[in-house]
């Protein structure tokens, strides 16, 4: 391991009696948990008798052997709470990780992150948003974190990977369990591209009690949490609701009135959330100004999606007049344009207005 202390850190994790609450005071009185372990009894007992138990008490050493082997096995490492590398506005949060697991590289500290979340079961337009969102603003030099769970979380992935840029997956999981399956492939991809990250012990299996402190990581990651689309009862919404403890702005895409699916992003709408149709309304929220990345190896243009492009040219123009400078049918029309759109080609603005896309 590069850091020799990571032991102390990795035992610490398993220490009853330890309040996360109590890790910055650990800090300034014993300087980490190298020091605790090395101090007497007494004098942990002064600080927190129930921390004084457990270390008393541990015995896991073994385990911690063990589980740094598994670290170094799976090509990850672990980024203590006093590792310059750990995330700076992590460790602002009132219950922040002793440490991450880590496999890829975690974003520079001057780059902004902005989470984006959402329902594991989205409608298209809740996926097509996700990802839209997510993809401008990668493109514009901001990091996206989620989930990567299925629907808007694996969207927002995917849409950041899809225009060169970086994000970071907070697992409910081990670092090295892909969850769910089917995300193998995207998993790979992030950890060579950006990073995915858990505080929980390797080979973790998911387990529902794991996902709720997963939010909070994911909120306590971010200047911001765009929540694309959400029913009343979603572990998107608490990831909203964390990013408000956290004094982090919460936002959200406007769903269609009286949709189930929408209904959560639209009650954090009535209570003062920060409507986002696009990437720049987050940026503008977050006085945030990047140049757009060009992005190299986009997706190729066919026939009929070169029509569509030639029409729109450089300015805005209303879906009619795509119709009639294309001479494709309004049907086959509105569907090319969702999946340009899906794809970053093109950006649909107010009233069924296009752009060329990043």
């Amino acid at each position: 391991m590069d850091n020799p202390g990571i032991k102390y850190w990795l035992a610490l994790t398993r220490v009853k009696g330890l309040q996360l609450l109590t890790l910055r005071g650990l800090m300034e009185r014993f300087g980490g948990p190298e020091g605790l372990f090395g101090e007497r009894r007494g004098a942990i007992a002064a600080f927190s008798p129930a921390l004084a138990d457990g270390v008393a008490g541990f015995d896991g050493w073994g385990w911690v052997d063990n589980e740094i082997e598994l670290i170094a096995g799976a090509g990850a490492r672990a980024v203590a709470f006093d590792d310059p590398a750990y995330p700076a506005q992590l460790r602002e949060i009132c219950d922040p990780p002793c440490l991450l697991y880590v496999k890829g590289t975690l974003p520079d500290k001057d780059k902004p992150v902005v989470a984006v979340v959402g329902t594991r079961q989205p409608t298209h337009y809740g996926l097509r948003l996700s990802e839209a969102v997510s993809r401008g603003l990668a493109a514009r030099g901001a990091v996206v974190a989620s989930g990567m769970a299925r629907g808007c979380d694996t969207a927002a992935h995917k849409g950041a990977l899809a225009s060169g840029g970086e994000t970071v997956a907070v697992l409910g999981t081990g670092v090295d369990v892909p969850y769910p399956r089917e995300n193998a492939k995207l998993y790979e991809e992030i950890a060579l591209k950006g990073a995915v990250i858990s505080e929980l012990p390797m080979s973790t299996p998911p387990a529902p009690y794991n996902f709720p402190k997963r939010n909070r990581i994911i909120s306590g990651l971010a200047l911001a949490v765009v929540v694309a689309e959400a029913p009343m009862r979603s572990g998107a919404l608490q990831t909203a609701r964390l990013a408000l403890d956290y004094n982090r702005e919460v936002m959200a895409v406007p769903g269609q009135a009286g949709s189930i699916k929408s209904m959560g992003t639209n009650k954090l709408l009535k209570d003062g959330a920060t409507i986002v149709e696009s990437a720049e309304d987050v940026l503008a929220a977050l006085s945030l100004t990047f140049t757009v990345r060009e992005v190299t190896g986009g997706p190729e243009l066919g026939p009929e999606e070169a029509r569509i492009m030639s029409a729109i040219g450089e300015a805005a123009v209303h879906i009619d007049g795509i119709v009639s400078g294309t001479g494709l049918p309004p049907a086959r029309c509105s569907a090319l344009l969702m999946e340009m759109e899906i794809k970053g080609m093109v950006r649909q603005r107010p009233g069924m207005y296009f752009t060329r896309g990043v």
